[in-house]
């Protein structure tokens, strides 16, 4: 039997929640998640199925490299996993006593603050590169200025799949913010 699978799946930026279910899914089956590599690809290793909570939070630094920031979190039973693009990742056995215990933040304003820094350090950026590069590409590509050889239609179908997965993800990522503010307040 294999004990490590990779599993590819990709969450937007504001989807953070629905990859720490992921996560505490796969843990509760038996596999523990072990690494990471952008754009989507997790290593699990096979364990003990266990009730694990996995948080992540958006710090300004790498988590990776900030010792007082890890340590705040190991002194609150957290276990560090990696931190990636600004996202570290944390685990720890489900507390059962109180559900403050299974949370790294302690109330809404700390984590509408994370929401409006993922906004303005990831999201603002992916707007700018979205409006100056992909939609007048996209647009020279519907209007057929990139001519008809192969090439040419190469970049017609890049820039169009780059113009629906940023419509998507800005789409996603409005609606994610507007449902998290609205839970949050």
């Amino acid at each position: 039997m294999k004990n490590t699978k990779t599993i590819f799946k990709l969450f937007t930026l504001f989807e953070y929640e629905e990859e720490e279910a992921f996560l505490e899914k796969q843990h509760k089956e038996g596999w523990k998640v072990v690494s990471f590599k952008l754009p989507g690809f997790y290593k699990f290793e096979k364990c003990q199925a266990e009730d694990m909570i996995y948080r992540i939070d958006f710090t300004n630094e790498n988590g990776a490299n900030n010792s007082e920031y890890k340590q705040m979190f190991a002194d609150n039973g957290w276990e560090f996993l990696w931190s990636v693009n600004g996202f570290s990742i944390f685990r720890k056995l489900r507390a059962s006593a109180s559900e403050a215990n299974n949370e790294i933040f302690t109330d809404n304003a700390s984590k509408l603050q994370m929401l409006q820094k993922i906004h303005q350090r990831r999201l603002l950026p992916l707007i700018t590169i979205f409006l100056c590069a992909v939609v007048p590409n996209f647009i020279r590509a519907i209007n057929h200025e990139f001519g008809a050889s192969a090439i040419n239609m190469i970049f017609t179908l890049f820039f169009s799949a780059m113009f629906v997965f940023y419509t998507y993800v800005f789409v996603k990522s409005i609606v994610k913010i507007k449902e998290l503010k609205e839970k949050l307040q």
